[in-house]
């Protein structure tokens, strides 16, 4: 008989509070395993079937080592086979009956507002132990399907931000050959297939309006798009809220904007960005909580370096290009998404009531991920563009009533998303505290000011 060190048992039990499942703990090879307890109906004997999946080990010290996919069945001293079966009910369906704690929700949020909180910090944060956040991180990435990645500011790497819209005179499109010619354009971050009042939406990033206007002639001459009668629009817009993720082909494009010497002496100036810079964002978009160490191997760079340019792009009052390492979730339960456009015809009622909008947005439900995904400002049409999902059928036209009770001086045009042809929107758990919308109504002395959770950002 094994004699668990408490280390073990603490970590174990603190495991199965947070898994809510029956599980087990095992001494199997020279480890403290762990295993999720099932039963299934067999299809011959219609008897019930033990199955054990395994979840990870745990070491000496008590942390949780979450197990690696597609693992072998293992066999017990005495014989009994163990059935390893990864592809547990949370995985086939991760959002089918989804319940996570109170302190799950925190751990989103703090991961949303800052990706790169050390385990002491996220620990500080949430309330959840250092031993048992390994494992409570794996399940969420499991869960959701979370990808780390950078929140930047545009404008300070040297880009502005667009938005085209296409009213096609054509009934059938096919998605797949615009999706070929949209995707080899690194400008274009979103690209949305709608119903409403327009069939295309893209978000893209320029260095100006002359760039923009070439991005749009490459995109309606593309062999999917140059033959079909469309309208088309360009609109400079203004995040407000949330923000577009950036594809890695974006990427390819920056690093023709990266400063490289001259002559001997030459020193970059402030907004010239360093190959270190480039290396640095490049690797963080892909993966925002990734050693700074393992991009400083990788690029062949000094030691230290990325972890000094980050810190440069970091410092708001050096270069400020990164707002903030961030995550996206994938995994949601939604029925479709939904943008919303509200085109201003009474500017003066409107900001009479600006304030009751700016509370609505930021005063939501408490929900796994924030009720907006991204809003912005339209220049053409003067107008408000909001982008959310749609998770239950009931939301499908509430958000607008609620709108349209809120905010005066507007008229509404509805879009449905059919699909994303390429990128992803952002779905995460904001902290909206810190959010722009609640700097400015503390600003305006609108609402009193609330004691805000410190992420290190």
């Amino acid at each position: 008989m094994v004699k668990f060190p408490k280390k073990v048992l603490k970590a174990f039990q603190e495991l199965k509070d947070a898994y809510g499942r029956d599980a087990e703990l095992k001494f199997l090879n020279g480890k403290f395993r762990i295993f999720e307890v099932t039963y299934k109906e067999d299809s011959q004997s219609n008897e019930p079937i033990r199955v054990t999946n395994y979840i990870g080990y745990i070491t000496k010290d008590g942390f949780i080592v979450p197990a690696r996919p597609k693992r072998k069945n293992l066999k017990f001293g005495n014989g009994e086979k163990l059935k390893i079966n990864n592809n547990v009910e949370e995985n086939k369906s991760p959002n089918k009956k989804l319940t996570l704690k109170n302190n799950d929700i925190k751990l989103l949020k703090a991961l949303s507002m800052n990706s790169r909180l050390s385990l002491k910090g996220l620990s500080e944060i949430t309330g959840i132990s250092i031993h048992a956040l390994e494992y409570r991180i794996e399940r969420l990435e499991r869960l959701l399907g979370i990808k780390y990645t950078l929140e930047l500011n545009m404008n300070n790497l040297g880009f502005s931000e667009y938005m085209i819209l296409a009213k096609f005179t054509r009934d059938k499109l096919n998605f797949e050959k615009i999706k070929e010619g949209i995707s080899k354009n690194p400008m274009v971050q979103l690209a949305l297939a709608t119903k409403g009042i327009y069939d295309l939406v893209i978000f893209c990033v320029a260095e100006n309006n002359n760039v923009v206007a070439e991005v749009l002639d490459n995109i309606r001459t593309s062999e999917a798009l140059n033959d079909i009668e469309a309208e088309w629009y360009i609109t400079p817009i203004a995040g407000s809220y949330g923000f577009i993720p950036l594809r890695q082909e974006f990427f390819d494009a920056l690093k023709e904007k990266v400063w490289q010497r001259k002559k001997k002496g030459e020193k970059h100036n402030l907004s010239s960005l360093t190959y270190r810079e480039y290396a640095l964002l490049r690797e963080l978009n892909e993966n925002s909580r990734k050693s700074l160490s393992s991009i400083d191997k990788k690029y062949n760079l000094p030691a230290g370096s990325a972890k000094k340019a980050y810190n440069d792009l970091k410092n708001e009052e050096g270069k400020n290009v990164i707002s903030r390492p961030t995550l996206m979730v994938k995994n949601i339960n939604k029925k479709y998404d939904m943008a919303l456009i509200a085109v201003l015809i009474n500017y003066t009622e409107f900001m009479r009531f600006r304030d009751n909008h700016r509370k609505y947005i930021i005063d939501e439900p408490e929900y796994l991920i924030n009720r907006f995904s991204y809003i912005c400002d339209m220049e053409i049409p003067n107008a408000i563009l909001y982008l959310f999902p749609i998770l239950n059928e009931k939301d499908i036209g509430k958000i607008k009533s609620e709108l349209s009770e809120i905010i005066k001086g507007v008229k509404f045009d509805s879009l449905i998303v059919e699909k994303a042809i390429v990128g992803d929107i952002d779905y995460r758990k904001f902290d909206n505290l810190y959010s722009m919308q609640y700097i400015n109504l503390v600003k305006r002395k609108s609402i009193s000011p609330k004691k805000r959770v410190s992420y290190g950002v």
